[in-house]
């Protein structure tokens, strides 16, 4: 009987608990400011459906541990956060949901702790946070901020952020921010496009300052696609966090252990797809466990491969590089990806190879027969035991068996056949896993077809059909001289066609117009321009100074450009003229020039804005192929990266099938300066009649090539150590004229490329 009474007064008070609970609807910020005021354990505070435009939310109160105070959306995804919106949580036991952030831009978007007051055992579920970004690319700030303990970020959907700082970041800053427990876990984290400089992480934990302390974060069950900000998609930079459980899609970087002890990578999928970039798992401290991933189609090479294990500095600062100890990679599957880099990173600082640490049991599967590791130092402190290679001919090595394995194909992903002590199953959950929230924060997609304008010469008919223009668009011009009375401003897709092959029609700024800007065409960020069969000149207007800039300075985002059997001549301003500027804080996805000729200017491409010296560069890809640059009073190309940062790609210039010709006019000038761009590849090309430039190239480092290509009276080559250099001829080219630049029949030029054809320009069809 007693027991009895005690369950009925127990129930009593739990439903007295919940009956007691209010719904507060709120319509508008100032009501929403007094419901925080007045909420009790239990409430729920419901935001009414619409856009709520620059509201900060002070979410700080204090729940139960059974009765949590709610704040969410009237129908989730329906809550438009916009303007200068953002969320505070402070207290305890809190849970907002279903809060759409977009279409405006704050310091921060989340963060859980208002002031100095921390929140703790709080949770924000089934929110989004899309393309919340500033005007300006080097302004910096977080969009989730954890601190406090027992925090939990699930079920939400972030993509899209194109400024400086880490999408998300967890603080120990604090003893009560240590030993945290923070659970990060079903969310799908989005694209976010290269930042060219360091500070592009999707997740941080902790910095290097704390990194000795104790996180106990668990990051698991989440979906990264296309985290391209910069080489660590995830930053881990604290003691024991588990990253268990995620999907890893065509993410041009890695999951590095960069500062911190004792942390486990388990049961992830890297999926890189043979997309380019693309990583695995970095190790640097010690204790770190890396067991049952599945790592396929990864491409990435140095700090980006599938595996890496680097070497550490002596005596190393908190922000350096510790030595690698006790690390375990055990259980894993390599299919198709690139090789082990072991001792990566070694240098006259970083002199300190792995010790006690082991290499287990993992498979590697080579279509292609690459191999399977790089030492970059003595791998003694590593042991080998027991791992299986399955390629063509692999090299023997110790620790590892050639073994033959049946393999099968599940779903998108192929594992052997056969016991190998690998939870194989638990891959195709973790592939299978719905992340992120809901309702769909997605723009619908939208097929667009392709417009095509038709445009007569004259003065003014070039720009008043590209302002006609909405979308992917084509402007077919006839053969004759577009005269433009302004700049012509490039926001979308847009591609400027000549259709006459024969006569190209001639775009140029009018000499009489009443304000002529400095430039005939800008970009926009987001943009794309294809020059097709058309000349750029400046012949009539030699005050102008560029056929085109980039966009505005520090402008976030990336464009592209691409320019393809067309002319570029006369931009001779001696302020400065040239074929493209870039300015400061700018960033181009890919700049092309293929089957052209520029002649005739003051400089080429300028894209050396970025002299801070701290890593960042105007360019991601520069490609340059079977083009002719011809009379340029100074140089073709100043593609400039300075500074050692190592979080990015680093730039990459690929020259192809080109000619370069009386380039520069004075000792001191080059034809091209690459100046801490990493990757940098020259094939089949010609540097003729140079003859005032003392040095036309200087290339640095291991990733830097010239192959099969003519130097004749042009200066000298400065190639350092490391540079790899073959098949380089001074014979004279022995052209046919001066004009086609192709080979005479007898000249060493001819079938003597790297693709067995002409070194130099091939014909142009």
């Amino acid at each position: 009987m007693k027991i009895l009474k005690y369950l009925l007064l127990t129930a009593i008070c739990i439903f007295s608990g919940y009956a007691n609970a209010a719904e507060i609807k709120v319509t508008n910020p100032s009501e929403l400011k007094s419901a925080v005021a007045s909420v009790k354990p239990g409430d729920r505070i419901i935001m009414s459906n619409g856009i709520w435009k620059d509201t900060e939310i002070n979410f700080n109160a204090v729940g139960a541990s059974k009765d949590s105070i709610f704040l969410e959306a009237e129908t989730p995804g329906k809550v438009i956060l916009s303007g200068n919106s953002s969320l505070k949580l402070s207290g305890e036991y809190l849970v907002a949901k279903g809060l759409w952030f977009k279409d405006g831009y704050s310091k921060f978007v989340i963060s859980f702790i208002d002031k100095s007051k921390v929140a703790t055992n709080s949770r924000v579920t089934n929110c989004a946070i899309t393309d919340y970004n500033p005007a300006t690319k080097t302004e910096s700030n977080h969009w989730v901020e954890l601190w406090g303990k027992n925090n939990r970020f699930d079920n939400n959907y972030v993509a899209g952020k194109n400024n400086d700082g880490c999408t998300l970041v967890v603080w120990l800053k604090g003893e009560e921010n240590h030993k945290n427990n923070h659970r990060i876990d079903h969310n799908y984290f989005g694209e976010r496009p290269p930042l060219g400089s360091n500070g592009g992480e999707t997740i941080r934990i902790g910095t290097s300052h704390n990194s000795m302390f104790d996180s106990n974060t668990i990051v698991e069950w989440n979906k990264f696609e296309k985290c391209n900000g910069e080489v660590e998609i995830i930053s881990n930079k604290s003691c024991k966090n588990t990253f268990r459980n995620n999907l890893f899609l065509e993410s041009q970087g890695s999951m590095v252990f960069r500062h911190g002890n004792n942390c486990l990578v388990e049961n992830n999928v890297f999926l890189g797809n043979n997309q380019p970039y693309t990583g695995g798992v970095r190790i640097i401290n010690e204790g770190h466990t890396v067991k049952n991933n599945y790592f396929s189609g990864l491409t990435g090479q140095d700090f980006r491969g599938s595996l890496v294990i680097m070497n550490g500095v002596p005596n190393s600062p908190l922000n350096r590089y510790n030595q690698v100890k006790n690390a375990k990679v055990l259980n894993n599957v390599f299919y198709n990806c690139s090789a082990f880099q072991l001792g990566a990173g070694k240098d006259e600082e970083r002199s300190l190879a792995p010790i006690t640490s082991e290499i287990s049991n993992n498979i590697i599967y080579s279509e292609n027969n690459s191999e399977a590791l790089v030492a970059f130092d003595d791998l003694k402190g590593i042991a080998f035991k027991n791992n299986t290679i399955d390629s063509q001919n692999p090299k023997k090595l110790d620790g590892f068996a050639a073994k033959k394995l049946s393999w099968k194909k599940e779903g998108e992903i192929n594992i052997p056949k056969g016991n190998f002590g690998i939870d194989f199953n638990v891959f195709e959950k973790v592939i299978a896993n719905k992340t992120g929230v809901s309702w769909n924060p997605k723009a619908p997609k939208v097929v667009i077809q392709e417009e095509t304008i038709k445009v007569e010469p004259g003065t003014g008919t070039l720009e008043k059909a590209l302002k006609k223009s909405k979308g992917k668009t084509k402007l077919v011009l006839a053969s004759g001289n577009y005269i433009l009375d302004r700049s012509l401003v490039i926001a979308d897709n847009i591609t400027i066609e000549g259709e006459n092959t024969a006569s190209k029609p001639v775009i140029s700024f009018n000499p009489e117009a009443e304000k002529m800007s400095n430039y005939l065409i800008r970009m926009e960020s987001g943009a794309r321009l294809s020059l097709e069969n058309v000349v750029l000149s400046a012949k009539t207007t030699p005050a102008l100074k560029y056929a085109i800039v980039s966009p505005k300075e520090d402008t976030p985002g990336s464009y592209s450009i691409f320019i393809n059997k067309s002319v570029i001549s006369d931009f001779t301003n001696a302020e400065g003229g040239g074929i493209l500027k870039a300015s400061k804080g700018t960033f181009a996805d890919t700049i092309k020039i293929s089957n052209s000729v520029l002649k005739n200017n003051l400089r080429g491409l300028n894209l050396s804005s970025e002299k801070d010296d701290n890593g960042k560069y105007n360019a991601e890809n520069v490609i340059l192929e079977n083009t002719v640059f011809s009379d340029f009073s100074q140089w073709v190309l100043h593609y400039y990266r300075g500074g050692n940062d190592e979080s990015t790609r680093g730039g990459n210039l690929v020259i192809d099938h080109c000619v370069f010709t009386k380039i520069g006019s004075q000792e001191k000038d080059y034809v091209f300066q690459n100046k801490g761009v990493v990757n940098v590849k020259i094939t089949n090309t010609v540097f003729y009649d140079n003859s005032k430039v003392k040095t036309p190239i200087r290339l640095t480092g291991k990733n830097n090539s010239i192959k099969n290509s003519v130097v004749y009276n042009s200066g000298e080559l400065k190639m350092d150590s490391g540079v790899v250099s073959e098949n380089i001829s001074d014979k004279n080219p022995s052209f046919q004229s001066l004009e086609t630049f192709l080979p005479k029949d007898k000249s060493p030029l001819k079938n003597a490329g790297t693709d067995k054809k002409d070194i130099g320009i091939l014909a142009i069809k």
